[in-house]
């Protein structure tokens, strides 16, 4: 349905917007919406007729008294005034809207009933809508936040697009993201999903060109058909991550009272998603790292051999554990390559190169030497990826260190990915980080996530 994509891209990218139920009231959902869009930089428009004016701004009655065409509906109003505002929507001719209250098909047969009215309403006249029972929308690259929650922490503009049924799933996503920096297309939590569902979320976001990888977290669909056809028809084109919950008998029952979903059968999803191209992982964390180093690295691995190259080996031993765990292969380096760093090194002894390779203190006083060893490792055909180990120093004035400009040239020599650990706080990010990642190697503080991560970017390109 081509309305659809029309009517979602007014939604995602709009000039106007009208918070039906706006309110005066803090601890309202109509005055956390109004917080909410405080930085987006088109026109907000309250929309309540038991208020005159919202913090000195006129609010209007209905969105048809507004008189200027409105491409984005908030509704922030209870379910027995969901019908009533979207009856004005329609007679608006509203772009899309999003609809926050609880009351629908997750309550049963009353609540269904009430979903279908809806459904059938919006269709009518073409009004693509996220929800009910949702979080709501949001595109980063306009500041636009159409939640009832202003983030807590900003949210970095980039390619990757995050959906979700739950809310607090989503806040979860964006919150991830945040702290590894990486960038949001879009987001959406389609809640009870009443006329946009996840195929109709992959369709759109095939076709939006800001986006590059798609994240679903999904519980359940009466469209599973659909969407996987979706998915199949987009991962040509852009990598779909999933992560599917509702696999345990706790969470199946769960799923079906929070947003309606059916979850269905665990197997039958995990196998259609292998099938349509999609790659499934088995957490947040895993999620949003890997479209962290898809969308960060300008190559995917084409094998699973992988070199680690480090200074200190007892970290480089657990990103080596984890890959392997992940059934990627660490094979030694060439004969030639471990003589010319065993030269480098010049120890008064000789000590076997293996891989994890091991270029002691050394490697970590003397940046050159470090760059040199990682030309060599990366040059050698039989690797398709390198992981560099390193503990970052905080105080360049002592000397030694990672030489970040050195390995983004060489990185550039050749297309295979490189992944950093850089052994640092959650809350001081290490020196020269930015430089690697603006050179395309992301970095990570966490050896097991940054083998993961990369262990979960070889199945995905195992799959094409």
């Amino acid at each position: 349905m081509s309305w659809k994509n029309d009517s979602l891209d007014r939604l995602f990218n709009p000039d106007s917007i009208a918070v039906v139920g706006a309110s005066d009231k803090p601890d309202k959902l109509g005055a956390l919406s109004l917080l909410a869009l405080r930085t987006f930089e088109g026109s907000v428009v309250p929309v309540n007729p038991r208020i005159k004016s919202i913090q000195g701004q006129k609010c209007f009655p209905t969105v048809e008294s507004i008189g200027s065409p409105i491409d984005l509906a908030i509704l922030a109003v209870g379910p027995q005034h969901v019908l009533p505002a979207l009856e004005d929507c329609a007679r608006s001719t509203v772009g899309g809207a999003i609809i926050f209250s609880a009351g629908f098909k997750e309550l049963g047969t009353i609540g269904l009933e009430h979903q279908i009215r809806v459904r059938e309403l919006v269709e009518d006249a073409h009004i693509a809508v996220i929800g009910p029972n949702c979080l709501g929308a949001g595109n980063p690259a306009i500041n636009l936040n159409a939640t009832f929650f202003p983030h807590p922490t900003p949210l970095k503009a980039g390619s990757v697009a995050m959906v979700s049924q739950s809310g607090g799933v989503t806040g979860l996503m964006l919150y991830r993201a945040s702290d590894i920096g990486l960038g949001v297309s879009k987001f959406a939590s389609v809640g009870n999903r009443v006329n946009i569902d996840f195929h109709d979320m992959v369709r759109y976001l095939r076709h939006d060109p800001l986006t590059e990888v798609i994240c679903l977290f999904i519980e359940g669909t009466e469209y599973g058909r659909e969407m996987t056809n979706e998915i199949a028809r987009t991962t040509p084109e852009k990598p779909v991550i999933v992560y599917k919950v509702g696999k345990t008998p706790a969470s199946r029952d769960a799923a079906l009272s929070h947003t309606g979903s059916l979850a269905g059968n665990a197997e039958l999803y995990s196998a259609a998603i292998k099938q349509s191209g999609g790659i499934e992982v088995s957490g947040v964390e895993d999620m949003i790292d890997l479209g962290y180093v898809i969308s960060t690295c300008k190559n995917l691995p084409s094998g699973n051999n992988v070199a680690i190259l480090t200074h200190t080996l007892g970290i480089a031993l657990i990103v080596a554990q984890t890959l392997e765990e992940n059934g990627v292969k660490l094979p030694v380096p060439t004969e030639r390559t471990a003589k010319l760093i065993q030269e480098s090194l010049r120890m008064p002894l000789e000590f076997p190169i293996k891989n994890p390779i091991d270029l002691l203190a050394t490697g970590w006083a003397n940046p050159r030497i470090f760059a040199d060893a990682f030309r060599l490792v990366l040059h050698e055909n039989q690797y398709n990826a390198v992981v560099i180990v390193f503990s970052p120093n905080y105080q360049e004035s002592i000397g030694g260190g990672m030489p970040a400009k050195e390995i983004v040239e060489i990185t550039r020599e050749c297309d295979k990915p490189v992944v950093s650990v850089l052994t640092s706080p959650n809350t001081r990010k290490p020196p020269g980080y930015e430089i690697l990642e603006k050179g395309g190697i992301p970095f990570f503080a966490s050896p097991q996530r940054a083998a993961r991560a990369l262990s979960n970017a070889i199945r995905l390109s195992q799959r094409e």
